[in-house]
């Protein structure tokens, strides 16, 4: 169906809408839940293990609440790599605080950047993949480095 109508250019929402208007509804119905259905499958591929244990340029450590931003020096096999945390130095900070909690309530506290830099001085550790993951599950691959520091503790 929109195939027939539409190039591979991307499309205004509003032209999408306009278009569907005259379309058989079934078939737009069934479109939709392909397209659902498509969208599940990749999200559940981005949530699977194959994709979260591919070894890639920085790898972050989850710890609770809290990450820590760590670059991949070596890679030993397909199951163990050598890992540094990384230096980081904040550049936005939350401003919206509020009493409450152990001293105060952070509104903003995804409102946090910071400024990533690698640091040679720093000791390299080994890392090894098992069933839950990279270092027991604690550590995850990326494609950026990551960091967060949760204010509300």
């Amino acid at each position: 169906m929109w195939k027939k109508a539409f190039s591979t250019k991307e499309i205004e929402t509003a032209q999408w809408f306009e278009f569907i208007a005259d379309q058989d509804k079934s078939e737009v119905s069934e479109v939709v839940e392909r397209m659902f259905k498509i969208q599940d499958r990749f999200k559940s591929y981005l949530r699977g293990y194959h994709h979260t244990t591919k070894i890639r340029q920085y790898c972050n450590e989850f710890g609770y609440s809290d990450v820590e931003p760590y670059e991949v020096v070596r890679v030993i096999s397909a199951n163990c790599v050598e890992v540094r945390e990384m230096s980081t130095k904040q550049i936005v900070f939350p401003s919206q605080f509020f009493v409450g909690g152990f001293s105060a309530h952070c509104a903003d506290n995804f409102n946090q950047k910071y400024e990533y830099i690698s640091d040679p001085s720093f000791p390299t550790i080994r890392i090894r993949k098992g069933k839950k993951g990279w270092g027991n599950g604690k550590f995850r691959m990326a494609d950026k480095p990551h960091k967060h520091y949760d204010y509300n503790f």
